[in-house]
């Protein structure tokens, strides 16, 4: 079966809105996401006029602060002022940023309700702690996904351990009693540990990296990658030779990207009903 993300990510957003139109006609304000980006990394900028642009479909205002440079001191300085602000209801620090500068550093500088990537140190170890109202975005979309399609395997295999995908991924799966095994570059015999469990969760940056010598009939495969090979855009599963062995599998593009874009939301919603029930 074709998992695809474009049914997850539709009825996410018509909620969303339903919830938006609700709050703003309640309190009579105007939700405000603020999007932070250092540098001119394209994919970068066109991941940040994404959100924008679904901001737009929501009612929320989504507005990208560029900089052509700046050094951490100041960056976290400027981050601290807008954090600071009520009118800005939730923030985003855009990856990568240069050379030479801290994503984590810069990120913890934001409240956790403000937290719309969920990649602060407090929003991440709130996983452990079974409190879900903020996380890592494409972690949460790898869920939303499972749980849409009713994928009923509770043992994964997931092959990273970034704090972005596979650390909060492995914590939102084990909230929902999956068995889990966390994979690197460094796990002995991957094809083994892939193939006994249901479910494998692929984020590697390597085109087409999981084959069918990876997977059974019984796999459900998720595939997290995004490459660029010129106009082509391929995941890290190898989609044509995969989609008539294994049971399941996402498609790229149309998978688990559109669901993490809209989890953005998802987050920024939560993030935006605590800061009016507990800071407003």
């Amino acid at each position: 079966m074709l998992l695809d993300g474009k049914n997850v990510a539709n009825e996410k957003m018509s909620r969303i809105r339903t919830e938006i139109d609700a709050i703003k006609d309640k309190y009579k304000i105007n939700p405000a996401l603020r999007l932070l980006q250092v540098g001119n990394d394209p994919a970068s900028t066109i991941y940040a006029n994404s959100k924008i642009k679904r901001g737009k479909r929501l009612g929320i205002e989504v507005e990208l602060e560029r900089f052509d440079t700046i050094n951490q001191s100041d960056f976290v300085d400027h981050i601290k002022s807008i954090n600071a602000r009520d009118d800005i209801n939730g923030i985003m620090i855009e990856s990568p940023l240069p050379d030479g500068m801290n994503f984590y550093d810069a990120v913890n500088n934001i409240s956790f309700y403000k937290d719309s990537d969920g990649m602060t140190a407090y929003n991440q170890g709130n996983l452990a702690m079974k409190n879900e109202m903020i996380a890592p975005a494409t972690a949460r979309a790898v869920v939303d996904i499972l749980e849409y399609y009713n994928i009923e395997e509770k043992r994964a295999c997931i092959i990273n351990r970034s704090p972005v995908v596979g650390r909060p991924l492995s914590m939102l799966l084990l909230n929902r009693d999956y068995t889990v095994t966390v994979c690197h570059s460094k796990t002995p015999d991957l094809r083994a540990v892939c193939m006994e469990n249901n479910v494998v969760i692929v984020a590697v940056g390597i085109p087409e990296f999981l084959d069918k010598t990876y997977v059974t009939e019984e796999s459900t495969v998720v595939d997290v990658g995004i490459n660029y090979s010129g106009e082509k855009i391929s995941g890290d599963a190898d989609f044509p030779a995969l989609e008539g062995i294994v049971k399941n599998i996402t498609p790229v593009p149309g998978g688990v990207g559109i669901v993490t874009a809209t989890d953005i939301f998802e987050n920024f919603l939560n993030g935006l009903k605590f800061q009016l029930k507990n800071i407003k």
